[in-house]
């Protein structure tokens, strides 16, 4: 797939019962130069007017690594690497194209790996390839990391424009692989966070309960936040309040934001954490020499 936007507008929902729910998302370090929705915003940094681009192939990746099944992690992140090389060659060409026709500036090349709801279009799929069952499976985690670091090694090899997120995406509602996971019982909310230390963004297109405190939802945030402070890297929370449903429940959102189970949310409560006031002072790095 691939993105080449200034702007993009959502589709508007197909189910009557779920229009009207807050699409709320929140970023920690954002990059300013992101094509990707939804964190696709105009930072002040960048030109007035700028093309970014990103490079997508979940499919790819996934049939590149069928030939390779069974194989040792060497030969694994050899193919991987060298899949993200080719597709990352042929966006860039796309990219300088475009903007000799446009007479627009080149920004960027995102490397991002964002699925789609179409079948083969699945970030879960790679992981399946991998050789976890299900994503959630006890070595996921490892999985999701082998995999970014391998994208963002051939991909930097075949552009001297490599920026924006860069790796790989793990939606619910966007990803076939994903839902499946979250209806097998092998995904929850807290694996996904688990995730998001070692891929792009963060907890994405995920519908909770529509009555879910607002102090859980401050929580989920402030989790997702601490980790790209402290890991110093771009996280998000991208959560979807469906209001009037409740888990086992699905919603229909259309186009590319799919569909996806209500997924539930730890009971336990927050509030008193989240009304203490004031700010959590920044962490310290220094210690890290």
């Amino acid at each position: 797939m691939w993105v080449l936007r200034r702007r993009e507008t959502a589709e508007k929902t197909k189910d009557r019962d779920s229009c009207g729910c807050t699409k709320l998302v929140v970023f920690c370090n954002a990059p300013d130069d992101n094509p990707f929705m939804a964190g696709a915003f105009h930072g002040v940094t960048e030109a007035d007017s700028i093309i970014n681009v990103g490079v997508s192939g979940p499919g790819v990746v996934k049939k590149a690594l069928e030939s390779v099944r069974g194989a040792d992690f060497e030969t694994l992140c050899e193919t991987i690497k060298r899949t993200a090389f080719k597709v990352t060659r042929v966006g860039q060409l796309v990219a300088q194209e475009a903007s000799r026709k446009m007479g627009v500036p080149f920004g960027i090349l995102d490397l991002s790996l964002a699925p789609t709801p179409a079948i083969g279009d699945s970030v879960a799929d790679i992981l399946r390839e991998i050789g976890v069952e299900h994503p959630g499976a006890p070595g996921t985690t490892a999985a999701l990391a082998l995999l970014n670091d391998q994208v963002k090694k051939g991909g930097v090899m075949a552009s001297s424009a490599v920026g924006g997120l860069s790796g790989a995406f793990i939606p619910v509602s966007e990803d076939q692989g994903m839902i499946d996971a979250v209806d097998a019982g092998a995904l929850t909310i807290e694996k996904l966070e688990a995730m998001t230390c070692v891929c792009s963004v963060g907890l994405d297109m995920i519908a909770i309960p529509g009555d879910t405190p607002a102090s859980a939802i401050s929580g989920i945030i402030a989790d997702e936040a601490a980790i790209g402070m402290v890991n110093q890297k771009t996280t998000a929370v991208r959560l979807i309040p469906v209001i009037g449903k409740g888990v086992g429940e699905t919603v229909e959102f259309g186009g590319l934001l799919g569909h996806g189970p209500i997924m539930p949310v730890n009971g336990s409560s927050c509030t008193d954490f989240v009304e203490r006031g004031g700010r959590i002072p920044a962490p310290i790095y220094s210690f890290k020499n």
